[in-house]
């Protein structure tokens, strides 16, 4: 199954300040370069110029403004027609030069940016746009800018030089749902930066200008006690990086919330300001509502240690010995009761198809103290693409578990997960029955998981005669 197969990241050691690549110019001419660069810094914004070359082979990540020349090269641009597609056709060359170089620049996985020319004719623009759309060019993958625009180059020579810093302010704060994107970006860096002036402020400094020891030794014990009381002693010296930011998070968290803006809201959620009610709040499809599930509930984590709090371990459903160690004679019953589907082909269909698995879910407080215990798991199953209007809820037993009631979107393959919370086991994270873990459910759906499991452990029967 896809979801099984994991994913391999390779460490590639960074200096800690990196090279800042937010506004980035190319251009094939050195003057133009200079003009557009010494324009930025008179708006405070600092920025990358390129000479663009052929030989450039680092595409850059991080980038949210771009400005491009149209001519990169000697080729110049041919605006003798007003219409798109004969724009389009005299200058192919050069749109395919300009389509390189935009991946030559910019990775294909950069994020949000904004794309800006040097060029007068926005129907050239037009007509690139054109060019870019055309699947069978090879530039379906090239990172796509939120905004294409441009500026003028002429209007802004000799003695107008001097107007080009206003005019790049105006061109960046022309949008309000693009200003909202880079506005969140900085709030959350405005965020980090004031978490760390509080921690610098309530700490003792040393007596002596210039001498930072004693600064140090209490940012060491002030981060130390709160990654101990965030995740454990344990785990925080396992991890203390996890730990660190995990206790700083509340209050990154405050600072965030408290940010400033100039951002108009009712344009930025529109859907929200007009809804009647909550059903009329609409994802733009059932994938990325998956998504985003998946980005608030699963950390994408390979091969996750077993004794991590919601690890999720695969176990081999085919395996009659461990079936019988776990008290499921038979499978296909057990998943029958657990997943009631009255079409016999989709039951089949479904029931093959999906992975058993169980789930740590030990107290948080047990995980986080790591106490010596026996790790509690519940059995269930992981099912890809299941239609849950199949499933007759009147017959659905009290002890079946739909996590989050919700879908989830991981490597390729939507599923659900649904638990049995009458079939719970105690072993440890060594137990040869368990396979392959897959990935780790976050704290938020893991402490719903045990205020589920709580009540159904403790509801109270009724005797009858």
């Amino acid at each position: 199954m896809a979801l099984v197969s994991h994913l391999f990241f390779q460490n590639n050691p960074q200096y800690m300040f990196d090279k800042q690549n937010k506004i980035i110019i190319v251009d094939n001419v050195a003057s133009q370069l200079e003009l557009l660069g010494k324009s930025f810094l008179k708006t405070g914004l600092g920025c990358r110029t390129f000479e663009y070359s052929l030989e450039y082979e680092e595409p850059l990540k991080r980038v949210r403004i771009a400005f491009f020349d149209i001519n990169l090269t000697e080729k110049s641009v041919d605006v003798t027609s007003d219409s798109l597609e004969q724009i389009l056709q005299r200058n192919t060359t050069i749109f395919n030069d300009l389509g390189n170089a935009i991946n030559q620049y910019i990775a294909k996985d950069n994020g949000p940016y904004i794309l800006i020319f040097w060029t007068a004719n926005t129907k050239v623009i037009d007509a690139f746009k054109l060019y870019m759309q055309n699947p069978d060019r090879g530039f379906a993958d090239t990172a796509s800018p939120l905004l294409i625009t441009c500026i003028d180059k002429h209007e802004f020579q000799g003695e107008a030089e001097s107007e080009l810093p206003n005019k790049i302010l105006e061109l960046l704060n022309s949008d309000v749902r693009i200003k909202f994107l880079f506005d969140f970006e900085e709030n959350a860096k405005n965020a980090g930066e004031k978490t760390l002036n509080r921690l610098y402020d309530i700490l003792p400094k040393d007596e002596k200008w210039g001498d930072s020891t004693k600064l140090f030794e209490n940012l060491d014990k002030i981060l130390s006690k709160i990654a101990s009381s965030t995740l454990g002693f344990s785990h925080a010296k396992r991890n203390p990086e996890k730990a660190v930011y995990e206790g700083l998070l509340p209050i990154v968290n405050y600072e965030f919330l408290r940010s400033t803006n100039q951002i108009d809201w009712d344009n930025i959620t529109k859907q929200l300001v007009t809804a009647a009610k909550s059903s009329d709040l609409q994802s733009p499809d059932n994938n990325i509502q998956y998504k985003v599930n998946t980005l608030y509930h699963i950390e994408e984590d390979a091969n996750p240690e077993k004794y991590k709090r919601g690890c999720v371990i695969e176990i081999d459903k085919t395996n009659q010995d461990t079936l019988r160690s776990l008290n499921i004679n038979n499978f296909d019953i057990w998943f029958n009761g657990l997943i009631p589907i009255d079409d016999k082909t989709i039951k089949r269909a479904v029931r093959d198809n999906c992975q058993l698995i169980a789930i740590e879910f030990s107290s948080a407080c047990d995980y986080s103290n790591d106490k010596a215990r026996i790790h509690k798991y519940v059995l269930g199953v992981l099912i890809p693409d299941l239609d849950i209007t199949q499933i007759n809820k009147q017959r659905k037993p009290e002890s079946s578990h739909h996590l989050g009631g919700c879908y989830f979107h991981l490597r390729d393959v939507n599923f659900t997960i649904w638990l049995n919370l009458n079939y719970v086991i105690g072993t440890t994270s060594e137990d040869a029955r368990f396979g392959t873990s897959l990935f780790t459910l976050k704290k938020e759906i893991m402490d719903m998981l045990g205020n589920r499991y709580a009540n159904h452990v403790s509801r109270i029967g009724i005797t009858s005669f």
